[in-house]
């Protein structure tokens, strides 16, 4: 055998399993998309994230069982019950303000990252910067607008349920306020921490290879 030869392949060395591989990656980006860098370093975050999350999960169960109730008591019993409706579409609309806190909590909303592979980073971090503050503005406008409209309609109850109609802006003010109050942390972060919180521009640059 000559000694430049390539030595030959131990049959008993396994080889890594693609399969495995992707499987690791996968679960550690799962768990990377779990817990930011800030819940590891706040406790109290950290139970306010899981505090959104479990009232998500019970608010999209409520929503199930009285969809549910509502068709078995009409088509099975024929006997509707008028207020599972007005009830379901409360709920439905809890569990869109909450669950759009809580993908902001994540940094998941559907962004447009077009621009973030095309312009220098600096430019792009300063683009991510604004649209952070366009966000706080909206959020602030749309908190207020919901208190007041909170206030405006105090007194109107629902004509089925009898619940207060305020119900359903207040769940617009409670989900505005807690994007908020994500979208400040996330920009204390990234200014704090940025190697441990890359900023929204600079993983999509990454993504896209640049």
């Amino acid at each position: 055998m000559n000694p430049t030869d390539p030595a030959p392949a131990d049959p008993n060395r396994s080889n890594p399993d693609p399969t495995s591989v992707a499987s690791i990656a996968d679960a550690e980006a799962t768990l990377a998309f779990e817990q930011d860098s800030f819940e590891r370093r706040s406790t109290l975050y950290r139970w306010a994230i899981g505090l959104e999350r479990t009232i998500g999960i019970l608010l999209m169960v409520g929503v199930f069982v009285l969809v549910l109730l509502q068709v078995v008591t009409r088509y099975v019993f024929d006997s509707p019950l008028s207020w599972t409706e007005e009830v379901a579409r409360l709920t439905l609309v809890w569990l869109t303000f909450i669950a759009a806190a809580f993908v902001s909590s994540r940094r998941s909303h559907i962004t447009v990252d077009l621009i973030a592979t095309v312009v220098p980073p600096r430019v792009g971090r300063v683009i991510g910067t604004f649209a952070r503050l366009v966000v706080l503005a909206v959020s602030a406008f749309m908190a207020v607008a919901g208190i007041m409209m909170v206030d405006i309609v105090a007194a109107i109850a629902m004509p089925a349920s009898g619940l207060p109609t305020a119900l359903l802006y207040l769940a617009a003010t409670v989900g505005f306020i807690l994007i908020f109050i994500h979208t400040i942390i996330e920009m204390i972060m990234i200014a704090r921490y940025p190697e441990e919180n890359p900023d929204t521009v600079d993983t999509a640059a990454q993504l896209e290879g640049l």
